[in-house]
């Protein structure tokens, strides 16, 4: 089997990978990562194109290279290597180059090359399928003249094992079957340098005697020890997974197939049997799909390489997978309408359940906006609650103040008159009457009223320290009202200062401040006159400061 050539792709990592996971997969607990495995496969099966061009890259350096061969020996070499680029690529073409190799090899009368040139022309008989034809080619030529005793017993073992698999006369079929195994033996006793070739030679003659044990154990062992000689040998592969049929392990069948075809599709082999082989084995297991895109791949590369020794073969097994293929398709086709119909009445059902809760969306938003309106109205009466409990609270607050205030006042006025009185009454008894006229004559009600007005600044000034201020932003620029005494209010502001505390009526205010009407109200319009804000407003604002 060829190595792989050509450029190496990314895939072909995780291939040398998995290969190299072998040898540890088997003395391991015997489970393959199959999947894997059969996953990287599906890679180069997809991505065949790239492997064909890179093949076809080379094949037309080999062509570069005959067509500059000079002189007969280089011809020789130059045609073998055309030939060794189709041999499992395009089997025609192969057997056109060998026949070449015949006719140079003639003129140049060397037995050697004309052993081996023969040899490649039984060679290109066999892939076409010409398989009796080969082997008159092969037996034409003498065995003491033929120059790679290897490769003739591989073409007469190959050649005739597959006459004996086309034979369904039982006494053909018994004198190939003895034919083939004397052909194994005579491998057998040969200094084989193929040391992998001589090991599947080897597993085939113990299959042969029914030791499927000791033939599984000889191949595993060299694997083992020799990996590099088979890591890229699909020969040993198949040999391997046609023991583990035998043997009933389906798993490691299966893993060893894919192996082979990795290869085989990798060195763009067209005479490979492992990817038809693999295909049947996945449609026995169910995987249809993947057996069709196999079996069908393989089809094309048997007849775009014109192996017809294949063709019998592929043809059998394709009916077969073909069949399974289409019932695969057709449960899935039944599956698909059964899957269109449950989605069309879930979609009915969804489609109706819409509507009903579209329906029900509607009633809930009208409630929802009621409740909306009912929860401003509610809003608008917390508000005004709020207001009124704040200002309801600030006139408990003024009335407790100035209620403190009124009793210390009448207290304070109840002392200075009884002293006022015990005054008199002294001066009385000690006849100082001049004294008398002169205290009686002092305007007390004036002074008594300055100190009332005097503590009514005070107490306002603590409930409302800011007063001041907050009028005046109530008041045009420039006609701000200043009190000629910080902690004291001249007559206006006084006005205003029991609008605040809620006293509007001008002649109430007048009897306080001890006024008449007109004076209070001339003072009361001389301010809104200058107010920034409208008349009709102003004494609102005033008490909302």
């Amino acid at each position: 089997m060829m190595r792989v050539v050509g450029r190496m792709p990314r895939v072909v990592g995780l291939i040398v990978f998995l290969f190299l996971g072998t040898v540890n997969v088997l003395n391991a607990a015997g489970t393959f990562n199959t999947d894997s495995l059969l996953h990287v496969l599906d890679e180069i099966v997809a991505g065949r194109t790239t492997i064909e061009d890179d093949k076809r890259r080379s094949i037309t350096m080999s062509r570069h290279k005959l067509s500059m061969a000079d002189g007969d020996k280089a011809v020789f070499s130059a045609l073998g290597e055309m030939f060794r680029q189709y041999r499992r690529y395009r089997l025609d073409s192969a057997l056109y180059y060998a026949r070449q190799r015949v006719v140079v090899a003639k003129r140049m009368g060397d037995s050697d090359s004309l052993s081996l040139a023969t040899m490649n022309e039984a060679d290109g008989l066999k892939g076409l399928g010409r398989f009796v034809d080969g082997l008159a080619v092969l037996h034409s030529l003498p065995i003491d003249e033929v120059c790679d005793i290897n490769y003739y017993y591989y073409l007469l073992h190959s050649i005739t094992l597959s006459i004996y698999k086309e034979q369904s006369d039982a006494d053909e079929a018994e004198y190939y079957e003895a034919l083939l195994h004397s052909y194994r033996d005579a491998m057998s006793k040969i200094d084989n340098k193929d040391m992998a070739g001589k090991v599947v030679n080897q597993s085939e003659l113990l299959k042969e005697q029914g030791k499927y044990d000791e033939a599984l154990k000889v191949m595993t062992d060299f694997m083992r020890a020799n990996w590099s000689a088979v890591e890229h040998n699909a020969t040993f592969w198949c040999t391997l997974s046609g023991l583990y049929k035998i043997k009933g392990n389906t798993e490691a069948e299966m893993y060893y197939l894919a192996m082979a075809a990795i290869i085989d599709k990798r060195n763009c082999v067209k005479t490979y049997t492992s990817l038809q082989d693999l295909a049947l084995l996945l449609n026995e297991e169910g995987d249809s799909e993947r057996a069709y895109r196999y079996i069908t791949c393989a089809m094309k590369d048997i007849m775009s390489g014109n192996a017809r020794s294949r063709l019998i073969q592929v043809s059998q097994c394709m009916p077969i997978i073909l069949d399974a293929y289409t019932q695969m398709q057709e449960r899935e086709r039944r599956q698909s309408i059964l899957f269109d119909v449950v989605v069309s009445v879930l979609l009915l059902c969804l489609a109706l359940i819409m509507v009903k809760l579209r329906r029900r969306n509607r009633k809930l938003s009208a409630m929802q906006l009621s409740l909306d309106a009912k929860n401003k109205e509610l809003t608008v009466l917390n508000e005004n609650l709020s207001v009124a409990n704040s200002r309801l609270g600030e006139s408990n607050r003024i009335k407790e103040t100035y209620i403190a205030y009124l009793f210390k006042i009448c207290t304070e006025y109840i002392d200075e008159m009884d002293k006022f009185r015990i005054s008199l009454a002294r001066k009385l008894k000690g006849g100082q009457i001049s004294d008398i006229k002169t205290i009686l004559a002092r305007p007390v009600a004036d002074e008594a009223l300055k100190d009332f007005l005097r503590r009514f600044d005070k107490i306002f000034l603590e409930l409302f320290p800011t007063f001041v201020e907050d009028f005046n932003r109530l008041l045009q620029p420039g006609a701000e009202i200043v009190p000629k005494e910080a902690g004291t209010l001249n007559t206006e502001l006084r006005i205003y200062a029991l609008v605040r505390l809620g006293i509007n009526d001008s002649t109430k205010i007048a009897s306080f401040l001890h006024y008449s009407p007109q004076t209070v109200y001339n003072y009361r319009n001389k301010v809104r006159n200058r107010a920034a804000v409208s008349k009709e407003m102003f004494v609102e604002a005033v008490q909302n400061l």
